[in-house]
């Protein structure tokens, strides 16, 4: 599959589960001169390749307006060579969790031992699009991939997309778990 429809792709599977919700979210793939991410605005079930935004790595718009996390994917593919696939969500259960004081260190199932070998950084609450955002997330992926943005979402970077995608929705059924646990325990 072709850089830019594995792109859509993915974008449109993340909508179908339910990770990204209309024009939110955003994903990108490292290309040699700069990286292709997921415009601004545009409804990632929908996306088509030729909408797909181009950065190059002196942080200039090449081909479309990319998503406003432009920068925090910028930053992260330039603090980390081995990153060639970044996926920014907004898992609902993550989000729930986050807002509980969930310490995401202790999951009960297995795979997340498995799956999250690394530890799992999270993010004091910044504005979405900020630089202080992008600093901070960028520089705390130098340690791992898996980084929680609080009140806000979840950043995954990996090797390749569909391992990015992979881990984001499998750390988002690891929440889903953990919270219809805390449910049952309060009852």
């Amino acid at each position: 599959m072709k850089k830019l429809e594995s792109l859509c792709y993915f974008a449109n599977y993340l909508s179908k589960m339910g990770l990204i919700v209309g024009s939110e979210g955003n994903i990108s793939i490292r290309d040699k001169e700069g990286f292709w991410i997921t415009p601004s605005g545009k409804i990632k079930e929908n996306l088509k390749p030729k909408e797909i935004a181009f950065v190059n790595w002196e942080g200039e718009f090449l081909k479309g307006i990319p998503s406003s996390e432009w920068g925090m994917h910028l930053e992260i593919y330039r603090k980390n060579s081995s990153a060639h696939a970044i996926v920014h969500s907004h898992p609902t259960y993550l989000l729930v969790l986050n807002l509980l004081g969930f310490t995401f260190k202790n999951f009960s199932l297995f795979e997340a031992q498995y799956f999250f070998k690394e530890k799992i950084k999270i993010i004091p609450p910044l504005p979405p699009g900020s630089f202080e955002l992008w600093d901070k997330v960028s520089e705390e992926s130098i340690n791992s991939k898996v980084l929680i943005l609080s009140n806000h979402g979840l950043v995954v970077w990996e090797k390749d997309l569909e391992t990015a995608v992979n881990l984001s929705i499998i750390f988002e059924k690891l929440c889903k778990i953990e919270y219809f646990k805390k449910l049952v325990e309060e009852v």
